[in-house]
């Protein structure tokens, strides 16, 4: 039984590392909330703690003031009492048994930070202490609070940097799979076609079928046209695989660019000289030299070219114009046939890639050749952009730069 893991299984996986993230992140949110809370009861109860010892380092020189003068402490006294000994932020609320203010606050800040009970004077008092300026102990916090946030930032930058590099590695797995199962259903098509049509041409010759010798003159050139076909196909996987391993060589040379357009065209000259094909050639004047594998160059272009032959209507408009821009030499093919949408656009140069697969079975190939053409353009140093729209035609764009701009 196979272990390998179905397309359906890493979708699944890629989902939950798009989820997954977000249970520690909220985990950790609700971390710094509880420790931020914690931290100001913790402060607030070693605060009140400090002031209850205040309070009852208080209550014995009272004591000992009652002592030497009995009878002349009332609530406002004690209130005085205690306001001299605290510092500002505190403010000092007496009440009496039933809890009526008797001086200071008549309405409480909350919870009292600290508090004593006096019994030894002539009415029993309650003195309260209330937080009023909490500055010092928000700063703390604070700081408290910023180094925890940044902790959970850091984390969660973390585990989304994890399950993103996770998700992506995911992401290119189901890729490849699919670029894998959709590059072989092309390749077999691809290969199948030619090799059956050549098995029925070469059947028929050697039952001797043939009405004439012009018929089996005819059926031995389908053959050889196939058999070209066959050719191109391995010529281009191999092509691509020497490109993508860096293994193909180059011998570039000052060239000028008009020649690369001429021998591209020369190349086609059958299929743009069809009476359907409305083929233009335009070379701005002057366009310098560019420094490049003339004959890697010219695959480019006539890839190029073949496309738009390939993609076009019955009533085909297409044109190659070579042009000079701020120190880079432009090749521009255009045609009218079927555009790209952007998403198309975007992938248009991906191996074995096809915009329309149904238009590209009725067209024949397998998605290589735009592919081989951004692979060289790169190579030297060059770019390759599409532009267009549905409907409206398409135009590649290879810019290179100029050989008098090579850096040496």
């Amino acid at each position: 039984m196979s272990s390998e893991i179905k397309p359906k299984q890493l979708r699944a996986l890629l989902f939950l590392l798009v989820l997954l993230p977000l249970i520690p992140t909220v985990l950790m949110v609700r971390f710094v909330i509880d420790a931020v809370q914690n931290e100001q009861a913790m402060a607030r109860e070693k605060l009140g703690a400090s002031y209850q010892q205040t309070l009852s380092n208080a209550n014995a020189a009272l004591a000992r003031h009652l002592a030497a003068h009995p009878g002349t402490m009332d609530a406002h006294a004690v209130h005085q009492f205690y306001r001299d000994l605290l510092a500002r932020e505190v403010a000092v609320r007496v009440t009496d048994a039933q809890g009526n203010a008797l001086t200071g606050l008549s309405i409480p800040a909350g919870i009292p930070i600290a508090q004593t009970a006096l019994k030894d004077v002539e009415l029993p008092f309650l003195v309260q202490l209330f937080l009023l300026d909490d500055a010092a102990m928000n700063i703390s916090l604070k700081e408290h609070a910023r180094a925890y946030a940044w902790t959970v930032i850091l984390a969660v930058i973390a585990i989304f940097s994890i399950a993103g590099i996770a998700a992506l590695t995911v992401s290119r797995q189901i890729a490849l799979r699919e670029l894998k199962s959709t590059s072989a259903a092309t390749v077999a098509h691809e290969l199948r076609t030619p090799l059956a049509a050549m098995r029925v041409l070469i059947d028929t010759l050697r039952e001797g079928r043939c009405r004439n010798e012009a018929q089996r003159r005819e059926y031995l050139d389908l053959i050889a046209g196939e058999n070209a076909r066959l050719s191109r196909l391995t010529d281009n996987f191999l092509t691509l695989s020497r490109l993508e391993h860096r293994e193909h060589a180059f011998a570039p040379e000052p060239t000028p660019a008009r020649q690369v357009a001429e021998q591209a065209v020369r190349v086609l000259q059958p299929k743009l000289t069809d009476p359907a094909v409305r083929f233009t050639l335009e070379l701005g004047q002057p366009v310098p030299e560019i420094y490049v594998d003339a004959e890697a160059m010219t695959t480019v272009l006539t890839n190029l070219l073949e496309n738009a032959l390939k993609y076009t209507e019955e009533e085909k408009a297409i044109g190659l114009r070579v042009w000079h821009d701020r120190g880079n030499v432009i090749f521009t093919v255009s045609d009218n046939g079927f555009g790209l949408s952007r998403e198309e656009r975007r992938h248009v140069f991906e191996p074995f890639y096809q915009a329309d697969r149904k238009l590209s079975r009725v067209r024949a190939g397998c998605g290589l050749g735009l592919s081989i053409v951004k692979h060289i353009v790169t190579a030297h140093h060059g770019k390759v952009t599409v532009t267009g729209a549905p409907g409206k035609g398409s135009a590649f764009h290879v810019l290179l730069p100029a050989a008098s701009n090579r850096l040496i």
